[in-house]
Formats: C-alpha cells, sequence, structure tokens
C-alpha cells in the first residue's frame, strides 16, 4: 500500500476529483504521547464541559474537515476514507459541546502508524482537545508512529517535529506490523484522566 511507503492521497483542488500521490522531503511527525497541552488548555480541559467520542460521526467529521474555502479534500478523498472508515481502517475523532459537534480529527491507522490526515474546529481549541484525544487513544493501542504529513509552525507549537524523507521511511520499515489496536481503550474515571495519554507530562 502506497502509505507504507510514506505516500498519501491528496486532490489537486476541491472541485476536480484528481487526486495526486504525495511524498514530501520534509515530514511532520508528534511524538506519541506528546502533544503539547498549554496551561489554558488543562483549564479548560478539568472544566469538563466538552464531550469526546470515536468514530461516532465519521462521515461528518471529514466532511467538516473539506468545508473550507481552499482544501485537497475532493470527492475522491471524501469516498475513499468514507469506504476506509467502513473497511475498519479509517478513524475520527469527535468534540461536542452540549451534543453539537465543535471539532474533529480523522486519519488512518496501518500497523503501528496512524496517518493523521486533517482536523476542523469550530469552537476554540476543540482541534486541540481532538488532536490530544486522538494521540491519548492511539498512545494507549500501542501505536509507534503519528503522522502528521507536512510539518507546520502551528504543528510545532503543539510538539510537532520535522524529519527527512528518509528517516521517516526508516522508522516504517520498523514500525511495519500490527501490534497496534485501535479498539484498545483504558478504563479510567473521566476523560481528563485519559488524556494525560496524549500530552507531555503522562
Amino acid at each position: 500500500m502506497a502509505y507504507s511507503n510514506g505516500y498519501f492521497p491528496m486532490g489537486k483542488v476541491k472541485n476536480n476529483p484528481e487526486i495526486e500521490w504525495v511524498i514530501p522531503n520534509e515530514r511532520g511527525i508528534i511524538p506519541v504521547g506528546k502533544v503539547h497541552c498549554s496551561k489554558s488548555l488543562k483549564k479548560i480541559i478539568k472544566k469538563n464541559k466538552f464531550s469526546i467520542s470515536f468514530n461516532k460521526n465519521f462521515n461528518q467529521v471529514i466532511k467538516n474537515c473539506a468545508n473550507r474555502k481552499k482544501t485537497w479534500i475532493n470527492s475522491t478523498i471524501l469516498d475513499l476514507f468514507i469506504t476506509l472508515h467502513q473497511m475498519g481502517f479509517a478513524h475520527s475523532v469527535e468534540v461536542s459541546r452540549n451534543k453539537d459537534l465543535i471539532g474533529g480529527l480523522y486519519g488512518l491507522a496501518l500497523g503501528s502508524v496512524f496517518f493523521a490526515e486533517s482536523m476542523f474546529s469550530i469552537f476554540p481549541n476543540s482541534s486541540k482537545l481532538a488532536l490530544i484525544a486522538m494521540m491519548a487513544k492511539i498512545n494507549y493501542g500501542g501505536f509507534k508512529i503519528f503522522d502528521t504529513q507536512f510539518p507546520s509552525k502551528h504543528l510545532n507549537t503543539l510538539g510537532g517535529t520535522t524529519i527527512s524523507k528518509e528517516e521517516f521511511e526508516q522508522k516504517l520499515h520498523y514500525t511495519n506490523d500490527s501490534s497496534a489496536d485501535f479498539n484498545r481503550l483504558p478504563k479510567l474515571k473521566n476523560w481528563e484522566e485519559f488524556l494525560k495519554y496524549g500530552t507531555f507530562n503522562s
């Protein structure tokens, strides 16, 4: 599969169904379990005004991610990932407030690697909560790599780092196994305790 060799699909433009397979020279990753959680975000988590779920509303998450003026998520990408979700490979995390979906993230789980594709936020900090929740999920599930595809200044503030294409390919080679389990979930008292699996000071 292309993902196993470091490639991922992108639509050229939103209204064109064509896709291309991309492998950047510099790759963005976040070390597993080490999302940077600011003091202000910790306070938001403690207030416990949000609910978190996984794979409850995948279609709505990816459609929200695509709901931008400029996006690489075209109809082909939408159909592809909805199918991959139905097959059990693509996963989403949903952040809700008063039962309304306000943030989320989706990606692909293969072997011990989680390939994060996109996230969205329609309420302050909700995408950050989604990122921490997904990181906590894959950390507890035994994943070894959290791929963010392209590096960015925004992701760097959240704990992201940049590695070369060659280093990423090496990491893929040494983690190409199926020991990770996305569905593994700890029995914890609350979401605050669970989210610690995703951050620096877990």
